[in-house]
């Protein structure tokens, strides 16, 4: 009797400690599942430091991309055209109205003696309120404006800084300072608003207030792209 009594006890000691042993892995286990509250709040903190870095990079290249955009447009706009001009054995405008932030491709309409938008097929002539012509426009990005800012000096193309001549309405009258017309002849030749002169002086210029863009044409019809920063006529072609 007195063996089998040790055997007992024996085995029950082994199952007791087996128990034990599993109840401190479960343990380990339940501690090692998840994060506690101090390095939540770290990882919370450096979320916030990160966050905090890059949202000004990204905002900056955002507003950077939205300006060179816009340039690419003004620029395609204007040598379209040119090309309109020339198709069309007439006369064609980058038309850019300065305080709508806008700009329009125009046609001269010899049937109707009056400038056209070139989207409208039904050749309706435009009507100008205060600058801002009828029909369908195109707007400059948010933030970004027609404008240069504090400079003084233009490009190499362009001694002095100004936007293009004030536009013409369709009975020649001005249409004041709000407003810059690129107006070519059918040879794709920059010309004076009244279209009778060559001119080198054409620009349009456009701002997100860190850097200034623009577009100029030259007396022989080409075209150029230019970026400097706000603060410094340190221009640089595109």
């Amino acid at each position: 009797m007195v063996p089998i009594l040790l055997h007992l006890s024996s085995s029950s000691g082994f199952t007791t400690t087996q128990t034990a042993e599993r109840m401190k892995k479960i343990a380990n286990n339940k501690r090692q599942a998840g994060f506690s509250t101090l390095e939540l709040l770290v990882v919370i903190a450096m979320s916030v430091v990160i966050t905090a870095i890059a949202i000004p990079s990204y905002l900056n290249t955002a507003a950077y991309l939205r300006a060179a955009g816009d340039l690419r447009s003004l620029n395609g706009i204007t040598a379209q055209a040119k090309m309109r001009a020339a198709a069309d054995f007439t006369h064609a405008r980058a038309y850019a109205d300065l305080s709508g932030n806008s700009y329009q491709l125009q046609v001269w309409y010899k049937t109707g003696s009056c400038w056209v938008a070139d989207s409208d097929r039904t050749n309706t002539c435009l009507t100008y309120t205060s600058g801002h012509p009828s029909g369908a426009v195109f707007n400059l990005s948010q933030g970004v404006t027609f404008g240069y800012g504090s400079l003084t000096a233009g490009p190499p193309s362009q001694t002095s800084i100004a936007q293009a001549a004030p536009c013409l309405d369709n009975s020649n009258a001005t249409l004041g300072s709000t407003t810059a017309c690129i107006v070519f002849n059918s040879r794709g030749i920059p010309i004076n608003p009244t279209r009778l002169a060559p001119v080198a002086t054409g620009a349009f210029y456009i701002t997100n207030g860190t850097v200034v863009d623009g577009v100029t044409a030259s007396a022989t019809g080409s075209l150029l792209t230019w970026s400097t920063p706000a603060g410094s006529a340190n221009w640089k072609g595109q």
